[in-house]
């Protein structure tokens, strides 16, 4: 399951909240002051590539 982020609308508390893609949040509250249907914001992502792949891309280095 995806890691999404989402902000309250109401007091602008940043949270996290772990759940499946089909789900869009409107069942959730804010933690901190229990507003309802928060908006979830873009969040970064990243991904770990095995050294396999990344010699794709150049040398990496290593001797």
């Amino acid at each position: 399951m995806p890691l999404y982020e989402y902000e309250c609308r109401v007091c602008k508390k940043k949270f996290e909240v772990l759940q499946r893609m089909s789900d869009d949040g409107s069942k959730l509250w804010c933690p901190k002051c229990q507003a309802d249907k928060p908006k979830r914001i873009l969040s970064l992502f990243s991904s770990v590539f095995s050294k396999s792949t990344s010699t794709a891309c150049g040398p990496t280095g290593s001797t």
